[in-house]
């Protein structure tokens, strides 16, 4: 079973290390304490099972999941509530409460194994679980994206909106865009609602760039943004009344 470890606390990794090595049939691949190393590793060495802190300090494990080719085996590790962790049970994936036991590990690595005999892919279970774990909206403060062999970081507060093309979806910033590996319909739905909406079904809009909103024809509107070069993006007349209750004019 060849293993990473996604880990940003050493003395957890250093420990999680350890009891590993008790485990004959347990091959540890490599460590990794960023989102953005993690990544790296796991498409390279392409392991069967990562152990994932829920919290890293450039990614959560969800965005980390989405952003990998490779798909593991996931364990995550967790130093959330005993009522949030329960919420992992209902799903394909197992989870280890800090500070774990060697007989918990033990426990894990078994589930592990035979997940691994009826291999899925449970990115999508371990998002809502994820959610249910915050016990809050999980609100995207960074979203990932590759550029070339990198893997750069977008802060959402600095997006002035998504949009479709050739069912792509790209982050445009002030400079240029980016593709990203999200569907719109997940951006709605993990993006702050202060802060974005849904002008149209292939556009979310960042409302702290918009600088008008005007008629346009049909019972639509066009916004214009706040960027170099005013860019004017279409309302919709379901989205519009929408809107206009949100900003109360």
């Amino acid at each position: 079973m060849k293993v990473i470890i996604v880990e940003d606390e050493k003395p957890a990794a250093d420990r999680l290390q350890q009891m590993l090595a008790d485990f004959p049939d347990v091959e540890l691949l490599a460590v990794a304490d960023t989102g953005e190393e993690a990544a790296r590793e796991i498409d390279r060495l392409r392991p069967e099972v990562i152990f994932l802190d829920v919290q890293l300090p450039d990614l959560s494990g969800v965005d980390l999941l989405r952003l990998i080719e490779h798909q593991p085996q996931v364990i995550f590790t967790t130093a959330y509530d005993t009522y949030a962790v329960q919420a992992f049970e209902l799903g394909a994936v197992d989870y280890l409460l800090k500070p774990f036991s060697r007989e918990r590990l033990a426990e894990a690595l078994e589930r592990v194994r035979a997940r691994l005999a009826a291999p899925e892919n449970a990115t999508r279970k371990l998002e809502q679980l994820l959610s249910q774990l915050a016990g809050r909206p999980p609100y995207l403060q960074r979203i990932p994206c590759r550029a070339g062999q990198k893997i750069l970081i977008l802060n959402a507060d600095q997006i002035l909106y998504f949009a479709t093309e050739n069912k792509l979806v790209f982050a445009h910033l002030a400079d240029r865009r980016y593709c990203i590996n999200y569907t719109l319909e997940e951006l709605q739905h993990r993006l702050d609602p202060e802060r974005f909406f849904r002008t149209h079904r292939t556009t979310i809009v960042n409302l702290d760039f918009v600088r008008s909103i005007e008629p346009w024809f049909g019972g639509t509107y066009r916004i214009t943004l706040r960027d170099r070069e005013g860019t004017q993006l279409p309302v919709s007349r379901n989205a519009a009344r929408q809107l206009r209750e949100k900003l109360g004019w």
